[in-house]
């Protein structure tokens, strides 16, 4: 793959993403393309930092290199606090973080842009940890129902219009459909969680350290210092990230204020009564907050809860044909190592790096833009990626489970 195929969709996606934030577009437009280059291992992080780290100052009143300058340089018109939650405070009250409404990365044309990568070398990881959770999702077993969708929007408490689970549906050139596009039998699907990335290219641009990489793997937000900046949006190849400009809709906590919703948790708001804090102070889950950017989080709140172990997901855990298996990637015991184990095969040394399938298995198992990232979710089916794809809309729609759709296109 090119290099500027990597980098086609950062300058219309940068146009439109970044429109309603107060901050440089053009700075984020750079910082994205260059962060794509780190992850793949073209740009040294070093490099990075030495490029960057003046104008992230200058636009954030931060250190790039980790050591937040926010006491002694703040962003401009901007007082100092001692409080984190209290300067993001400060930064909405002065304008410093978006008021408008961003698009939340849905639409027929992501489908197409996930599965026109291709696979490739990867950069050194970002976490060196013994435990990379991640997925294992059966393309071919999906029934295209949503209800992962709805699951995960039930359980996260997702704001208005943000799906972090999604489920595009396609239509391949190359083969013969018994069913019309809007039938079960007439399109192929592309779950879209976040990917978790080995080398997150969000990671790399946060100007703040904001987006980290836990120990076991899981790449999430601190919702207390997310600067707003909308270049994480940007930066990542999979598109999973979106600017938070409204709170949950209502019919999650009060289903019947949606007549066509039918809930399929037991609970839609048990979980996030209050923000969710992991053990280092960070909150990095509940309903994210107005002018800071969500995505998935492989449900980490449950790592956190006394009666889960953080071992599955919402999504997992209503897929009605188990298509979806969380778990530990490198643990030849997990749910996700052993579905590939009796879906597809064992690997030669048995125990081996689980991105070994895609090089053993290559006709069975599949990654999205791994040139682009290195993610950790694995696919098991045909790989879409060497074809032309149509998107097609069918055939459960968000419609049909009662989930509001909101329109989020820029004019």
């Amino acid at each position: 793959m090119s290099d500027n195929y990597d980098l086609d969709d950062i300058e219309d996606r940068a146009e439109e993403r970044l429109a309603h934030v107060e901050f440089d577009t053009e700075l984020g437009k750079q910082m994205a393309r260059d962060a794509r280059r780190v992850s793949n291992g073209e740009l040294s992080r070093a490099a990075f930092e030495e490029k960057y780290v003046d104008d992230v100052r200058e636009e954030f009143g931060v250190d790039l290199r980790g050591d937040s300058q926010a006491d002694t340089e703040p962003t401009p018109g901007v007082p100092p606090t001692e409080s984190k939650a209290s300067r993001r405070d400060m930064l909405k009250a002065t304008g410093a973080l978006a008021t408008g409404a961003v698009a939340a990365g849905a639409g027929s044309s992501v489908a197409g842009d996930l599965v026109s990568g291709s696979t490739g070398g990867t950069a050194a990881a970002q976490s060196g940890g013994d435990v990379q959770m991640g997925m294992v999702v059966d393309t071919e077993t999906c029934i295209k129902c949503l209800r992962c969708v709805q699951g995960c929007k039930e359980e996260n408490n997702t704001p208005d219009g943000h799906f972090w689970q999604e489920v595009f549906r396609y239509r391949r050139e190359d083969k013969e459909y018994e069913g019309a596009p809007n039938e079960e039998n007439g399109c192929d699907p592309i779950q879209r969680p976040c990917m978790h990335c080995d080398d997150a290219p969000c990671i790399e641009v946060c100007p703040n350290n904001s987006r980290f990489k836990t120990e076991n793997g899981r790449v999430l937000c601190d919702y207390d210092t997310c600067l707003g900046c909308a270049y994480c949006e940007v930066a990542c190849p999979y598109h999973v990230n979106a600017f938070v400009h409204d709170g949950a809709p209502d019919y999650l906590g009060d289903p019947e204020s949606n007549e066509d919703y039918e809930p399929i948790l037991d609970d839609v708001t048990a979980e996030f009564e209050d923000e969710k804090y992991d053990d280092q102070g960070r909150w990095i889950a509940g309903t994210p907050p107005d002018g800071s950017c969500s995505k998935c989080t492989f449900c980490a709140h449950r790592e956190f809860d006394d009666e889960q172990d953080g071992s599955t997901t919402a999504c997992e855990d209503v897929c009605p044909v188990d298509a979806i298996q969380f778990g530990d990637l490198n643990d030849p015991e997990s749910a996700p190592r052993q579905y590939l184990k009796q879906k597809v095969g064992e690997l030669d040394d048995g125990e081996g790096d689980p991105k070994e399938y895609l090089e053993e298995y290559p006709d069975e198992t599949f990654t999205l833009r791994e040139d682009a990232s290195d993610p950790n979710v694995i696919y098991v089916g045909d790989d879409p990626s060497d074809v032309e794809v149509e998107a097609v809309p069918g055939p459960t729609t968000k419609d049909d489970r009662g989930l509001e759709e909101v329109d989020r296109t820029l004019h």
